[in-house]
Order: C-alpha cells, then structure tokens, then sequence
C-alpha cells in the first residue's frame, strides 16, 4: 500500500519533546532498514528487540499506554508493508504420525474433517500438559523447622531468598514463563488477573497464577 511513512512520523513527532521526536526518528530508520530488508514480521515483540539491538527504544517502552506513537508509526510501516502488527503465525508441519496416515485413508471428507480435528486436539493437549510439566518441579524442604520468637504487632517478617532454595536455572525458568515474549510464542494470552489462556479461549493456568508467581520472584509490588 501507498502510505507516506515519513508524512507520518513527522506527525506523531508534532508536540513532542525533544527526546521523543530523537527516539520516534531512530525507530523510523530502524522500520525502513527492516522494510527494506524484505522482512515482514511487525509484531510490536519483534520489533521492539530490533530496535533495541539498533540502540534504539525497546519493547518495554514500546508497548507503554503513554507511548502510542510509537506503536502508530510501527502500525504505519505494517500497512506500507501489506502486513499488520500481530505476529506472524508459523505454519504447522505435516503430520506424519500413524494416527495422520490412518486419517488419510478414510474417503468420506466430513468425517475425515471431523477425525482430523479430534487428533490434533488430542496433539494440542498432550503438548500442554508436556510444557507444563516441564516448566514444573517439587521440592520437598527437609530442614528443621526454626524457632520463631513471637513478635510484637507492626513487626516485619523477612522471607528467605529463592536463591537458598531454587537454583539459577530454575529461577530463570520460572522468570520465562512470565514473559510475553514466552507467551506469545505458544500464543497464550495473559490477563490482569494473573490467568492464561489459549488462542480458543481455554484456561492454561488459573486465576492469580502469573501475578502469584511474579510476587514470588520479587517483580512486582505487593
């Protein structure tokens, strides 16, 4: 599509600080070299690492409510590039499992329709449960209870540090999982309430799941 990118930025500068109008034509030259790279993946995720790696603003400030201009000029190249800002869905691989190879042989297209769906249903969840599965691991604490001195009311409780009880990597596991970029990537969708769902609206994990789990890692604000 026709669309004037630079008419565009000079208008979202309008008004601006002059820091902003700085960062608003760093990002319009880090969109045209990745314009004219021929790549098409404008998601607000994508774009935000490339332009960070360029030195320019990354996707924290990117997706921040105030910042929106930022956000309307990457929405401005999508358009110039046929495109929009949502990310670019991968293609699944060919099935070649002895559950696809059956299907192949039923001849009545409906019902082949209808098995097909059933199996990668089946496929879906299975691949869930793995994920979390692996994202999961129990720790039984076997030390000693220590006596705690009763304490005078207003007092505060210190809590222990994951570091003396998770590893590095599994606290850096468990920082994944609140990411966007990890939820994105398997195309969940989190919510203020700390709840995940799927792209077809189906819960991953429960109310105060995300929320709970960045409090535990000292995230957010209690």
């Amino acid at each position: 599509m026709n669309i004037d990118t630079d008419a565009v930025l000079e208008t979202l500068k309008d008004g601006k600080t002059a820091k902003t109008q700085a960062s608003l034509d760093k990002l319009g030259q880090t969109l045209k070299d990745y314009y004219e790279s021929g790549a098409r993946d404008f998601s607000v995720t994508t774009i935000g690492r490339v332009s960070e790696e360029n030195g320019g603003v990354g996707y924290q400030s990117i997706r921040a409510t105030a910042n929106k201009h930022y956000r309307d000029l990457i929405e401005a190249w999508a358009v110039k590039a046929q495109t929009t800002t949502k990310k670019p869905r991968v293609g699944p691989a060919k099935k070649t499992g002895q559950d696809y190879q059956l299907l192949e042989r039923i001849d009545d297209t409906a019902v082949r329709a209808l098995f097909g769906q059933i199996i990668r249903e089946r496929d879906r969840y299975k691949s869930e449960a793995n994920m979390l599965k692996s994202q999961t691991k129990i720790i039984i604490d076997k030390r000693p209870t220590a006596f705690t001195e009763t304490r005078p009311e207003g007092s505060v409780e210190l809590l222990p540090s994951l570091k003396g009880i998770c590893s590095d990597n599994e606290i850096k596991a468990l920082r994944t999982v609140c990411t966007v970029e990890w939820l994105e990537k398997l195309e969940f969708q989190a919510n203020p309430l700390g709840q995940v769902k799927d792209e077809y609206g189906m819960e991953i994990l429960p109310r105060g799941f995300l929320t709970g789990l960045k409090k535990i890692l000292g995230e957010v604000d209690e």
